[in-house]
């Protein structure tokens, strides 16, 4: 821990944002966006790809200062449990808020209404004391911002592309569920979770399957 608080920000970004999951996640994310709707502009591709990375840090970030005590326990070596900073972090955050929603306004209005909602869901869904107790359901719903990053950055023009789009949410989602089972070993060592996990790995196979058959059409 650092006094100064440009050095906590940067330990917490090196070591929870500018990560290979990080990037890979923004690589997912991008790809599920851009096999129905790829931008033409460069300038689109661009916002797009800032507009994604965007998100990724306030929702990374908003996780862990929801999180922050439970990680005293549980990960106490993480830097927002035991920094001095944590307002700053907190507006770091609420300007990570404004930013989205900015560029949203500015790309797609009806696309920034959906980040509002989004937004209000997760603060509501922060205040839950029975996150920790219901861990199966808790993780399912949290990783339900993902898909809804794909919504955001895009919407097919074509009608008939919907489906096609809906279906790559879908698959993301699973793929997601998937590996925070594989990942954390807490929700690993739950025989429910990996049953979950299981049939999601069937559902996932199934999606992608309609989703190849669709792009071959």
């Amino acid at each position: 821990m650092s006094k100064s608080y440009p050095e906590d920000l940067w330990f917490y970004l090196r070591s929870r944002l500018l990560t290979v999951p990080m990037l890979l996640l923004l690589i997912l994310l991008l790809s599920a966006a851009w096999l129905t709707t790829i931008p033409s502009v460069a300038k689109t591709l661009g916002i797009q790809i800032l507009i994604t990375a965007n998100l990724l840090a306030m929702f990374r970030l908003w996780d862990d200062l929801s999180d922050i005590a439970t990680d005293r326990n549980t990960k106490p070596n993480r830097i927002l449990p035991k920094t001095s900073h944590q307002a700053s972090f907190r507006w770091t955050c609420g300007i990570l808020g404004v930013t989205s929603f900015s560029m949203l306004v500015l790309t797609s209005p009806r696309n920034s209404i959906g980040f509002l909602l989004l937004t209000a869901f997760f603060t509501i869904y922060y205040k839950q004391s029975w996150r920790t107790s219901w861990p199966r359901l808790s993780y399912h719903l949290l990783i339900l911002k993902y898909p809804c990053f794909i919504a955001l950055i895009c919407v097919p023009q074509d009608q008939a592309a919907r489906p096609l789009h809906l279906m790559l949410m879908l698959l993301t989602y699973l793929i997601l569920c998937i590996y925070e089972v594989v990942h954390d070993p807490r929700l690993r060592a739950d025989a429910r979770c990996r049953v979950i996990a299981k049939v999601e790995l069937v559902l996932a196979v199934i999606t992608a399957m309609w989703i190849t058959n669709a792009l071959l059409l």
